[in-house]
């Protein structure tokens, strides 16, 4: 007597779909609204972990704006607002394209959906171009994280070895560091660059500030040293591992502001000279000019040097006033050039940068590709008012990605 075995039942893999099954419904769902309901919760639950993984880069971002706000008032000039401005206007047209799919896909408006993300595509593809040029601009100028901050533009070191090139053939070599010819230096416009620049070191009268610079009332470094010889140091500045620098605080070239030239520091020195205490000593025969004691104003706690006067957007870091800076060959390292005129610690501020516009820059790719297979899917016509979550998925991330950019901008770019 034969036995027959019990029929085995059908692969879900094989098996022909039930009339009246939904294709997009999973097996383990009991409708699509539930199976919506469930994808949309688990992509909010996604979007929380990216608002921590950005979080965390904006409580960087408050401590280190906290603490050292002179970085973010250098390093902030050297961002295009313009750019900055452009791509906002992108990104939030593309949420707008984006949502519309999102609509379209629930009409069943397929021509529609497709062209809407296909301009959404777009928005982003002119987005990470404008932050290509962008890019480009800071890695060829060497604004960037780390110690390569600090490294002269390959530029400015052939201009430096042509400069080189003249002197040695006889001809007129420009010093970058000497004053015009028979400068007379304004002390008014000196204390006008003072409380811009070097109050907030130095004191409103010279008087020092615990922890941030020396009292340079009547000093004998200041009063044994002509004009040339302080305008020489400044230039240069005394970074904190100078043998010489007792305070532990760099002491940035040209007073931390790259764009002030040697005549506008010829007219700080002449200010320096009027502080009390101070005796005048500028190399010449004059009598040393009456010490005046500067208008007593108030000046808050907080108050930090002003961002440097001058155009903002892509422009050389390495270039001030009176043209190129001047390039550096420390005697430990011959064959590595430096840039005197970048203030200590500034990296930090373009570290910060990066990372953060970085990381969004990732996710606006990751969102290009979500949209990209999404116009195809649209374009087989997967998507209607019976099954749209893809889409609709696909928008929430595309909207947060914009949202993260729209705090980005103004702390980068506007208040910094």
């Amino acid at each position: 007597m034969t036995t027959l075995a019990p029929p085995q039942p059908a692969r879900p893999d094989t098996a022909e779909p039930s009339p009246g099954h939904d294709p997009h419904l999973a097996h383990h769902f009991d409708s699509t609204v539930q199976q919506f309901e469930a994808a949309k919760l688990g992509m909010w639950l996604f979007l929380a972990t990216e608002v921590l993984l950005f979080g965390g880069l904006f409580c960087v971002y408050a401590v280190f704006r906290a603490t050292r706000p002179e970085i973010f008032a250098y390093g902030s000039q050297f961002l295009d607002t313009r750019w900055g401005l452009i791509n906002t206007a992108v990104l939030i047209a593309s949420s707008l394209t984006m949502a519309s799919a999102v609509t379209a896909s629930q009409r069943g408006q397929y021509r529609l959906l497709v062209s809407l993300l296909v301009v959404t595509f777009l928005g982003g593809a002119m987005f990470m171009s404008i932050k290509y040029v962008e890019y480009h601009h800071k890695f060829h100028e060497r604004l960037v994280w780390g110690a390569a901050f600090y490294d002269a533009p390959e530029w400015a070191i052939e201009a430096e070895r042509h400069h080189a090139e003249v002197a040695a053939h006889g001809a007129a070599a420009t010093d970058v560091a000497a004053p015009a010819a028979a400068y007379t230096p304004d002390p008014d416009h000196g204390r006008e660059l003072w409380n811009a620049t070097c109050r907030s070191c130095h004191g409103v009268a010279g008087e020092g500030v615990a922890g941030q610079g020396k009292d340079v009332r009547g000093v004998e470094f200041v009063t044994s040293r002509t004009d040339r010889e302080l305008l020489d140091f400044i230039v240069i500045g005394r970074p904190v591992n100078d043998p010489l620098n007792s305070t532990g605080v760099a002491m940035p070239p040209r007073g931390g502001n790259p764009l002030l030239s040697n005549e506008d520091l010829l007219d700080v020195i002449a200010v320096v000279r009027t502080f009390e205490g101070g005796a005048q000593t500028t190399g010449s025969a004059e009598p040393a000019a009456a010490a005046e004691t500067p208008e007593p104003f108030w000046l808050p706690s907080s108050s930090i040097p002003l961002a440097p006067p001058g155009p903002a957007g892509l422009r050389s870091a390495f270039l001030t006033a009176e043209g190129p800076a001047p390039v550096v060959t420390p005697a430990h390292d011959p064959h590595h050039a430096v840039d005197p005129a970048r203030p200590a610690n500034a990296h930090l501020f373009f570290g910060i940068y990066f990372c953060m516009t970085g990381l969004h820059g990732i996710h606006v790719l990751v969102g290009m590709v979500i949209i990209a297979w999404l116009a195809v899917r649209a374009m087989r016509r997967e998507f209607g008012p019976d099954y749209f979550t893809p889409v609709d998925l696909g928008g929430l991330y595309w909207h947060v990605v914009d949202l993260i950019w729209i705090f980005l901008f103004p702390l980068l770019y506007l208040i910094a």
